[in-house]
């Protein structure tokens, strides 16, 4: 099976609830920051007014549901910034790409080798990291530049902050 892009499904699915502002250009990707720097907001899809509505009406049924759609807003908030920085930190590397890959891949092995010896407890935190950082791997042998990788987290960092808010928070 050919290895597909990561992000850009993710992107496009999202694309009805919130899509990017502006639009990726795949060939001459834009800076980073024009999806995270605040002056370019996600716009609303399609569904975005309805979808809103159904979960206002869900998650204000009880405090346990509102609770719930709080932890939902925080989550997508916190993964937002946490995507931003990355693809911050991935644009930054730009002049040493080949080195970026080399350095994810020896993080994976790092990280192998750890979950192999460390104990049960620990186990996930290690999993989840080494296949955080193969993701990062595959978007950028994917993309074909560190450029368009990073481009492709922050168009989707930006729609993680913009649909946050369908998550009713106090």
């Amino acid at each position: 099976m050919a290895n597909s892009d990561p992000i850009a499904p993710i992107v496009q699915a999202l694309s009805v609830l919130v899509a990017p502002n502006p639009p990726l250009s795949t060939t001459n990707p834009q800076p980073i920051t024009t999806w995270t720097d605040g002056t370019n907001l996600a716009t609303d899809g399609t569904l975005y007014t309805p979808v809103q509505t159904l979960l206002g009406v869900l998650f204000g049924a009880s405090a346990d549901l509102t609770s719930l759609g709080n932890g939902v807003n925080t989550a997508l908030t916190d993964v937002a910034k946490v995507t931003a920085k990355i693809a911050d930190q991935l644009g930054s590397l730009q002049s040493v790409e080949q080195d970026a890959t080399n350095a994810l891949s020896a993080l994976q092995t790092v990280l192998s080798l750890a979950q192999a010896l460390a104990p049960s407890s620990g186990s996930n935190v290690l999993q989840s990291a080494g296949g955080l950082f193969q993701q990062l791997q595959n978007l950028l042998s994917i993309a074909g530049s560190i450029e368009k990788a990073a481009a492709e987290l922050a168009e989707l960092s930006q729609q993680l902050t913009a649909a946050a808010p369908l998550f009713p928070s106090s």
